[in-house]
C-alpha cells in the first residue's frame, strides 16, 4: 500500500473513532450544554444525586455523554415551588403498553432512574404514579399519593415536561405531592440530607419484598 493510500486510511479510521464517540446532533448537544455546570453546593456531583429536577436522558441516552442509558429518569419534590424540599423513599410506580407493572423508589435527592439494561422492554406510553408512606419500610400507610392524568407518550426525562420554576399552559410544573409548600410544611417531615448519613436504611417497594 502507497503512503498515501496508508495516510488516507488512518485518516478514515480515527474519522469512524470520533464519530462514535461524539454528538454530530446540533440540536441535541445545545441541549445538553444548556444544562451548565453541575452545582456542588447543591448536590454530589457526578453521582446518582446529581442534577436534580434536570432532564436526565439529554445525557443518559444514546445521543448522550453518559455512560450509563436511562429508560426513565426523573426527580420527585414535596411542593411546586421549593427546590430544595425533595421526597426520599416515594414510590414512582409504572404500568407501560405492555401492562408491564414496575416501581421504582427515589433516593434521598429525590431521584429516581430505570436503566434501560433493566427494563428493556418498556414500552410506551406509559401510566405513572407517585407514593410516599408515613415511615417508608415501616409504616406504610399513605401520606399522599398523585397519579398523572394523562400518559408519557416517548419521552424518557420527566424535566422535559415537569420544568422547574415554569407552571402555564406549556408545563406542570416540577412532580410534587402537594400543590403549596405551606401543605407540605404543616405535616412537619424533615428532609433526608444527601448524601445521606450511614444509618440511612434504602429499601424497595412493598411489592418487591420478599414474603
Amino acid at each position: 500500500m502507497s503512503a498515501g493510500r496508508l495516510f488516507a486510511a488512518a485518516g478514515l479510521l480515527a474519522l469512524v473513532a470520533i464519530g462514535s464517540s461524539c454528538n454530530f446532533d446540533p440540536v441535541h448537544r445545545s441541549a445538553v450544554n444548556q444544562l451548565g455546570d453541575e452545582r456542588e453546593e447543591d448536590y454530589p456531583i457526578e453521582s446518582e444525586y446529581h442534577r436534580p429536577g434536570e432532564p436526565c436522558a439529554l445525557c443518559h441516552s444514546e445521543k448522550g455523554p453518559a455512560d450509563s442509558v436511562f429508560a426513565l429518569g426523573g426527580t420527585v419534590f414535596w411542593g411546586p415551588d421549593s427546590y430544595g424540599n425533595r421526597v426520599d423513599k416515594a414510590y414512582v410506580r409504572i404500568i407501560d403498553a405492555n401492562n408491564a407493572r414496575r416501581c421504582f423508589v427515589t433516593n434521598c435527592n429525590g431521584n429516581f432512574y430505570v436503566l434501560k439494561s433493566d427494563f428493556a422492554r418498556l414500552t410506551f406510553p406509559i401510566l405513572t404514579s407517585v407514593e410516599r408512606t408515613v415511615d417508608p419500610g415501616v409504616k406504610e400507610d399513605t401520606l399522599q399519593l398523585r397519579r398523572m392524568s394523562s400518559h408519557i407518550g416517548r419521552e424518557a426525562s420527566c424535566a422535559t415536561c415537569h420544568i422547574q420554576g415554569l407552571r402555564d399552559f406549556a408545563s406542570p410544573g416540577q412532580i410534587r405531592l402537594y400543590n403549596s409548600e405551606n401543605d407540605f410544611k404543616e405535616t412537619g417531615i424533615k428532609i433526608t440530607p444527601c448524601p445521606p448519613p450511614e444509618s440511612y436504611q434504602t429499601i424497595v417497594c412493598p411489592e418487591d419484598r420478599q414474603q
